[in-house]
């Protein structure tokens, strides 16, 4: 049995018989016409035999690997951004964010493809440019270089700048549970950590409540 949660750039997969997750290019996916018992994500409905949508996906999953009562999850990944808070394991809030304001997950990881950014020598302070587009974002980094500023310091900037609009997407929590791509980002861990306890999840939570799913 294989789930598979199918974004706009990854995909992460995992088989229920050898618990193996396996996380490819979307575009592998496309190519080889890879079907799932179980999917969620943008790219997972035409071939999932059972779809599950991805904010469901990632409630159950957030349920079945945090033990508290009250928290906040936030998914990160290459088009959008989802949230869901739960009051007594209940979830009270869940919230979509989707379009060029949530498109700076692509975009960072084109610029940074194009520029060969490390983003563990990126230093965080308190600067940062406010970016609500995808492609805005492009112009903000290019014009900060042009202006003089080192490529470096222009990426810090905006990674700085998408964890403030993370942190008011989520009003704002003392402590954060982050999942998807950029639980992988060492600098905006850095960011968003300025404003809130921050816990990585990595990329697999949505898997996570699929499994519970294909449990119940």
């Amino acid at each position: 049995m294989i789930f598979g949660d199918a974004g706009s750039s990854w995909c992460k997969l995992i088989d229920r018989q050898d618990k193996t997750v396996r996380i490819v290019p979307t575009r592998e996916l496309v190519q080889d016409d890879i079907q799932f018992d179980w999917g969620t994500g943008h790219t997972a409905r035409r071939r999932s035999t059972s779809f599950e949508n991805d904010l469901i996906s990632l409630t159950r999953g957030a349920l079945a690997l945090i033990d508290e009562q009250d928290f906040t999850v936030l998914d990160l990944g290459s088009r959008d951004a989802k949230l869901v808070r739960f009051d007594g394991r209940r979830p009270v809030k869940l919230d979509w964010s989707v379009g060029c304001a949530a498109a700076t997950g692509a975009t960072l990881e084109m610029l940074s493809r194009f520029y060969e950014i490390d983003f563990e020598k990126l230093v965080i302070d308190d600067r940062f440019t406010s970016v609500t587009c995808g492609t805005y974002a492009v112009e903000r980094i290019m014009d900060a270089v042009s202006a003089g500023a080192s490529v470096e310091d222009a990426f810090a900037g905006f990674i700085h700048g998408l964890a403030r609009n993370a942190f008011n997407f989520t009003q704002e929590p003392k402590k954060l549970y982050l999942s998807g791509g950029f639980t992988l980002n060492p600098a905006f861990i850095t960011a968003l950590s300025r404003y809130a306890q921050v816990f990585p999840m990595g990329r697999t939570v949505p898997l996570a409540g699929l499994w519970a799913f294909a449990v119940d």
